[in-house]
């Protein structure tokens, strides 16, 4: 069966996920650099919608498990994003010397810094105001328009079927 119908259903659902999703981040403060906003899209295959956004947007809707001493390679790699975020949101690493004053910025102290917050957020989790767990944010896109959505695709999917018996 061709489904038209169906596929022009799922276009307006991949629109109307992308749109709650992105202002669903947004309300929970997730736009520092603006990659999760920039990454969240859509395809439609034909009678198939893909979803897609950044890998750590999970992470920061159901927050990471703790406790676990992961590879070193994993660490590395989340001490590195770690870095780059800091610089994002206008973080500076604030070494001091023996006598207090505060010393010129290297890549050392970035190192430093990045270590030192990888490591809390492997020890408690990801982000304090939602009591080191992730936002929900998913969920609560998901639960608020799981019925807007099974009507859109289910009048697609009507509309092909008539299509098909009026042949």
């Amino acid at each position: 069966m061709e489904g038209t119908h169906l596929n022009e259903a799922l276009d307006v659902a991949g629109k109307l996920i992308v749109s709650r999703f992105k202002a669903a981040a947004k309300e929970d403060g997730f736009s520092a650099s603006g990659e999760l906003d920039k990454s969240v899209r859509y395809t439609v295959d034909p009678n198939e919608l893909k979803l897609f956004a950044k890998e750590y947007a999970g992470a920061l809707s159901e927050g990471i498990s703790t406790g676990g001493s992961g590879k070193k390679e994993e660490f590395k790699k989340l001490q590195s994003n770690i870095i780059k975020w800091a610089k994002i949101k206008g973080m500076r690493p604030q070494i001091r010397d023996k006598k207090g004053r505060f010393t010129k910025v290297t890549d050392r102290a970035w190192r430093s810094l990045g270590y030192v917050l990888a490591r809390s957020i492997r020890q408690r989790g990801i982000s304090e105001r939602f009591g080191y767990k992730g936002s929900g944010f998913i969920k609560q896109v998901q639960k608020s328009i799981k019925k807007e959505l099974t009507d859109i695709i289910t009048k697609g999917y009507e509309k092909d079927l008539q299509e098909q018996l009026n042949k």
